[in-house]
């Protein structure tokens, strides 16, 4: 028999702390959280050019697409930094704005990938472009105060914070400007960060912004919505809905 205190092993008696029983096994939704964060990490993101009017990626299927992300990888093999023996893409997925999410075989690779990203996406023919994946944070009770539109106030503030430069890609008020409350001193805004570790630096130790320490959160997805019949359960948007319009205010047929 074993208990909370201890286990029997070799005939002896081995104490168990209570930090140490709660950490022999983590909840099966803090599980999946590392388990998406790891994958993350391993993903690129690759979009069509905004100047080019055709989708060379739409055409391509599973298998074409990988093996294209493949070939732009080989044509880096000359380049490759120390510690990295191969580079692979292992899959993707097509959104539903035609851009396509890689998986690349592991973390450091698609570090290395983000970070040569110019390289990479010759390979592309320049008919696409890759997309920082960021990782949004609400910031709470900033001083209104605040100017968002200079760019040297998000390397003051990743310098006061203690942040690596160039991790915070932007910051936006949460309601604008405009609607702000006569006299109102205080506002949240959403901040944007290129990678987890920054975010998560933002959440545990806060944020230094006009001279003032503020408090981050994780952002909560809303659950997917129809705007047409306002479903919440609905596996399609509006464009796709077959169902009576629906006031999203009120609830009726209006």
């Amino acid at each position: 028999m074993s208990g909370l205190g201890g286990r029997q092993e070799n005939g002896g008696l081995v104490r168990i702390t209570y930090a140490n029983a709660l950490n022999r096994r983590l909840p099966a939704a803090h599980l999946i959280t590392l388990t998406r964060s790891r994958v993350k990490e391993r993903q690129v993101l690759i979009d069509k050019d905004p100047a080019s009017e055709m989708n060379q990626l739409a055409a391509l299927n599973k298998r074409e697409l990988v093996a294209k992300a493949n070939e732009a990888l080989a044509r880096m093999t000359a380049q490759l930094p120390q510690g990295l023996a191969e580079l692979r893409a292992v899959g993707e997925k097509k959104l539903n704005n035609r851009g396509v999410m890689y998986e690349l075989d592991k973390p450091e690779t698609a570090s290395w990938v983000r970070k040569e990203k110019a390289v990479f996406m010759a390979g592309f023919r320049s008919l696409a472009v890759m997309r920082d994946r960021a990782i949004s944070v609400l910031v709470e009770f900033i001083p209104v105060a605040h100017s968002l539109d200079v760019l040297a106030e998000d390397r003051r503030i990743e310098h006061d914070s203690g942040l690596e430069e160039g991790v915070l890609l932007s910051t936006r008020w949460i309601k604008p400007v405009q609607r702000h409350a006569t006299g109102q001193k205080a506002a949240h805004l959403i901040a944007l960060f290129r990678t987890h570790g920054a975010a998560n630096s933002a959440i545990k130790e806060g944020l230094v912004i006009a001279s003032k320490r503020v408090w981050a959160r994780r952002m909560r997805k809303e659950p997917r919505r129809c705007l047409k019949c306002q479903s919440l359960t609905a596996r399609h948007l509006a464009a796709g809905c077959n169902q009576q319009a629906v006031c999203g205010t009120c609830g009726r047929d209006h």
